[in-house]
């Protein structure tokens, strides 16, 4: 027969269990991530990075969510948006599909979204290449 004292601890340890297995599994971190490169600042260089005919931009994202241990599949986010899963950092970070050239377009669209629910929005600068 099973102890009556220790049916509560059976009962948050199923619990427990349960809401574990609910949450997104955790992905294994990338190697990169613990090794990560010297700057290429620094005295002792890295291997040199190609470089291109290129001229650097500056762009804009809204970010709305970073979700930690949580599986964005599981919300219904406005279908300006998209999940981006940060491997060294486990974390999804939610932002807007398009990427702006002005800073005025990406502050319009954080404000539609704040309105619509998304209060705390905030803009990223992203460094493009064309």
């Amino acid at each position: 027969m099973f102890p009556k004292f220790l049916f509560p601890i059976f009962c948050l340890f199923t619990l427990n269990a349960v809401k574990s297995q609910a949450q997104s599994p955790v992905k294994p971190k990338p190697v990169y991530c613990d090794q990560l490169p010297s700057p290429y600042d620094a005295k002792a260089k890295p291997r040199a990075l190609p470089v291109f005919n290129t001229k650097t931009n500056l762009e804009y994202r809204v970010q709305v969510a970073v979700l930690r241990d949580t599986d964005p599949r599981s919300y219904h986010f406005h279908n300006s948006l998209v999940a981006r899963y940060q491997p060294c950092e486990q974390v999804w970070i939610v932002e807007s599909k398009k990427t702006f050239k002005s800073r005025a377009d990406a502050e319009y669209l954080k404000a539609e979204l704040e309105k619509l629910g998304y209060p705390g929005s905030y803009i990223t600068s992203i460094v493009s290449y064309g």
